[in-house]
């Protein structure tokens, strides 16, 4: 239990360092920039209260702002990824549903259920934080194609991390 927790503050510090320190100087074509510190909230056990999911959201958006001057749109963003990551989980659940002490990971499930998961809650966050720090529809097809983009490397960023943190198991 302690080291789970342990863990998940490990987590917590080091994707946010990486984001700030790293991944917020890299710009791909003026338009991609990954946001692998949701990491954090796609790992989460499936136990974790919704209340509790919410106010951790909310605490690495907002440490996220912080350092990037950035109004709080992390913070919203993580917010809403963090409410609805339960329907999100729902809406992907095996028909039996999730096993006990399993994680959301490809570890316990496979590579198509954690693409369908990371992609949704991933493509959420993105346009939410891209319509908010545009804050205007003017250019909507834009910050699409730039949330869309921004996904699909995030998604394969974590996907990496993933593979490289975790050993995938065969499904008995």
């Amino acid at each position: 239990m302690y080291v789970n927790i342990f863990q998940h503050i490990i987590r917590f510090f080091v994707l946010v360092v990486v984001q700030i320190y790293v991944l917020n100087n890299i710009l791909f074509l003026n338009i991609i920039n990954p946001y692998i510190y949701i990491y954090f909230i796609l790992l989460l056990p499936f136990e974790t209260p919704n209340f509790i999911l919410i106010i951790l959201s909310f605490i690495l958006g907002f440490t996220v702002d912080l350092f990037t001057c950035s109004y709080a749109i992390h913070a919203f963003a993580t917010t809403f990824i963090g409410y609805i990551r339960p329907f999100v989980l729902k809406l992907y659940s095996p028909f039996d549903g999730y096993d006990k002490n399993t994680k959301p990971t490809i570890e316990f499930y496979d590579i198509y259920w954690w693409l369908k998961y990371a992609f949704t809650i991933t493509f959420i966050h993105h346009s939410i934080l891209f319509l908010l720090e545009t804050f205007h529809l003017h250019n909507l097809f834009h910050t699409t194609v730039k949330a869309l983009i921004s996904t699909i490397l995030t998604v394969i960023l974590i996907t990496l991390l993933q593979y490289f943190f975790h050993k995938s198991k065969s499904k008995k």
